[in-house]
């Protein structure tokens, strides 16, 4: 009798338990689903946002009306990559130069799959970019007349993050040949210096064989770290009796410039005659290319490059390094 006095009030404490019927089911996944998609909706509203954003930067800026500009890259214009490219993923068949007052429209393109660079929806900053995987992804100018910096002085900005940065191995960025391998090389860890930006030019004239160079000192470039650089050629020396004549700036900062070689890279030795291309080459971005061979690969993103064929005054250069930050979250420091 005990024991089923026992066992009867055991089987009062039971919980009653029974399964979730198939419509309790229904409900839950539906509001599992109305979650999701909010969720996604607001992601995609935020993205939208921000690339809108983004533009009006680039609409309200004094960008437009700094004369010569020879090209413009910028990932977040409407029309800056072929709508059917432009899914996160996606492989990039061509980057579209900015339309510009003073010249025709330059742009960059691609034919190989195996060495277009990927689209990258979320990249720096939120905003769409340029995703170069460091081993084949170069993208060239559609012309062969299209080569640029075709005077002894120029500017290059470019807004990028490196994924990779090293000392042993050169990365470009931006390639620039000519006849009898005139070039201008502008990119990561040159003579084995790790992180260090700066440019490398075989000179026209000068036995076409010997290479100048010319970095920045110190780690300028850090992986995963947004950097505006802006490196401006001057076609004579800055300073009175100084043969330098290149000044490269890290978010507005001036980073000292040091001679590699004995020569600096466009020192008044070289005949002013002289160029960096003769006006009928292609240009690289992502890589070098000398002939048939295609090295130094970047490894990073890249959201914006912006090249004049002159040599820009601190007004300019601040007025475009300023909307760069403010476009792409970077702080910009203006100290020399």
């Amino acid at each position: 009798m005990l024991k089923e006095k026992i066992s009867y009030y055991r089987s009062l404490k039971k919980p009653h338990q029974h399964a979730f019927s198939l419509v309790e089911l229904a409900v839950v996944i539906l509001i599992l689903g109305v979650l999701i998609a909010g969720l996604v909706q607001s992601s995609r509203l935020i993205t939208n946002m921000r690339l809108n954003v983004a533009r009006d930067v680039t609409q309200s800026s004094a960008m437009p009306w700094i004369n010569y500009i020879v090209t413009w890259y910028d990932s977040t214009a409407i029309d800056a990559f072929n709508e059917s490219d432009t899914d996160d993923g996606d492989l990039i068949s061509r980057w579209n130069g900015a339309e510009i007052r003073y010249s025709d429209r330059i742009n960059l393109v691609q034919t190989d799959s195996t060495k277009k660079p990927t689209y990258v929806s979320n990249g720096m900053f939120g905003l769409p970019s340029v995703k170069f995987d460091g081993t084949s992804d170069i993208l060239e100018s559609e012309s062969s007349n299209q080569d640029v910096l075709t005077y002894r002085s120029g500017t290059i900005f470019v807004v990028f993050e490196p994924k990779t940065v090293n000392s042993a191995n050169k990365k470009t960025i931006f390639f620039n040949t000519s006849s009898c391998d005139t070039e201008l090389d502008f990119g990561m860890s040159f003579n084995n210096v790790k992180g260090a930006i700066g440019i490398a030019s075989a000179v026209s004239g000068e036995g076409c064989s010997t290479t100048y160079a010319t970095q920045s000192s110190g780690d300028f470039a850090v992986p995963n770290e947004k950097i505006v650089a802006s490196l401006i050629i001057y076609q004579s020396p800055t300073t009175q009796g100084s043969t330098d004549n290149i000044k490269i700036f890290r978010n507005g900062n001036l980073w000292s410039s040091n001679q590699v070689n004995a020569q600096s890279f466009n020192s008044p030795t070289i005949s002013s005659s002289q160029k960096y291309s003769s006006g009928n080459n292609k240009f690289y971005v992502g890589a070098k290319k000398t002939g048939a061979t295609e090295k130094a690969f970047f490894d990073g993103l890249i959201g914006e490059m912006i090249i004049f064929n002159r040599s820009l005054n601190n007004e300019d250069r601040n007025e475009v390094e300023r909307y760069l930050g403010k476009k792409w979250g970077i702080k910009i420091k203006f100290l020399e």
